[in-house]
């Protein structure tokens, strides 16, 4: 093999690699956290890039009962392919960063945990448990209890 052939191919291997690292930090760039007012819709891209959802997230409002329950109106829409929102990866956040769970469950205005099919839509509401702490400021959704990819605030 002569040396023309040896430095081709090795200058096609560092290609590939440069290359491979721009599709990596391209993918990484993708899954960057997104920040938002509330009423604003923001996308959340599954790892596979084969489910896209569209959410808005409206307000955080007291119940008005006296109960430390806050609840937020959210819209979800399958914007490419099914997609299952999953309640319980949304919070509640203060701005000390103190962090209220959702509740999960059968609540009769509830945001449903159900499938949606490719460009169907459901609207429903968050709940969060804030006692004794706080008032929250913001919405952050965590997937899978990862880094808050979404956050919708004031």
């Amino acid at each position: 093999m002569t040396f023309c052939a040896i430095a081709s191919k090795a200058a096609a291997g560092a290609a590939g690699i440069v290359a491979a690292g721009l599709l990596t930090a391209t993918t990484a760039f993708a899954a960057a956290p997104t920040f938002g007012r509330f009423g604003a819709m923001q996308q959340f891209v599954s790892a596979s890039g084969q489910e896209v959802t569209d959410y808005t997230v409206r307000d955080l409002l007291p119940s008005g009962h006296n109960d430390g329950v806050w609840y937020s109106d959210v819209t979800v829409k399958a914007a490419k392919g099914d997609v299952t929102p999953i309640v319980g990866d949304f919070n509640a956040r203060a701005a000390n960063g103190a962090t209220y769970t959702s509740i999960e469950g059968a609540n009769p205005y509830g945001l449903t945990n159900q499938s949606l099919p490719h460009g169907a839509q459901a609207t429903g509401r968050i709940y969060f448990q804030v006692n004794n702490g706080m008032p929250p400021d913001s919405v952050v959704y965590s997937p899978g209890g990862a880094i808050n990819l979404l956050t919708w605030q004031r």
